[in-house]
């Protein structure tokens, strides 16, 4: 009964703030018994049981109540799977986006490693807008996770793709985290590659990316600023 997995997908979290506090005696029973559960139902049928289960696999995240360990060979691997090319498309959507969202939560090595190649395919996912979209939409969190280097190398040129993308919905994303993009690059990149790039969205055919573009104006004039001489710099709140 897809309720009674969904109900048991919310309790979770507390069960395995449980199995940390009582870590002595139960060592490995969140490992072993729970993980597993919550990455299957990643892939469930019933769409409430997915949900249930990124939230609480979130949570856990957050919460850093799963092993690095775990992270890398259990719970990686399963959204590896379910962003393979022939994965059922709701499900191939929902992996990106937790995949995204993870990243700040795992850190840099991990993302690095086992999640930036699979999210640079996925950026050129030719039969679905859908996750070209999730994509874009995440694709400032990903370089601040990764840094300057990998952004440039491997991110500079999926974005360059998305935001001529033949979806508007796709070009609009990359408009609004445009900023947030130009933050994990150096000056030069951004004078030389990023303007260019930002005047074509400013420019867009479409009136909500030309929108969207004009509100991340400012914020991204604001990452050419010098602190040291203007005294203003960004922070991120």
């Amino acid at each position: 009964e897809p309720t009674v997995r969904a109900e048991l997908m919310e309790q979770v979290p507390h069960i395995a703030m449980f199995c940390q506090e009582n870590r002595p005696s139960i060592p490995y029973a969140f490992s072993k018994y729970l993980l597993p559960i919550v990455v299957r139902y990643l892939a469930d049928q019933n769409n409430q049981v997915r949900k249930t289960s990124q939230a609480a696999l979130l949570v856990l995240l957050e919460q850093e109540l799963i092993e690095r360990y775990d992270v890398e060979t259990k719970v990686c691997p399963v959204l590896i799977d379910l962003t393979a090319p022939d994965s059922n498309d709701d499900v191939k959507t929902e992996a990106v986006a937790i995949m995204c969202k993870m990243a700040s939560m795992v850190g840099k090595d991990i993302t690095e490693r086992l999640v930036l190649p699979r999210f640079c395919e996925m950026c050129c996912d030719c039969r679905m807008f859908h996750v070209r979209k999730v994509c874009a939409a995440n694709f400032g969190d990903i370089c601040s996770v990764v840094g300057q280097q990998a952004t440039e190398e491997m991110l500079l040129p999926r974005f360059f793709q998305l935001c001529s993308d033949n979806v508007w919905g796709v070009r609009k994303a990359c408009a609004e985290c445009f900023m947030a993009v130009s933050c994990a690059t150096s000056q030069e990149v951004r004078r030389t590659k990023l303007s260019a790039l930002f005047i074509n969205l400013i420019s867009d055919p479409s009136r909500w990316v030309r929108q969207a573009a004009f509100q991340s104006l400012g914020p991204f004039i604001s990452t050419f600023a010098n602190p040291s001489s203007s005294g203003q710099y960004f922070k991120e709140e």
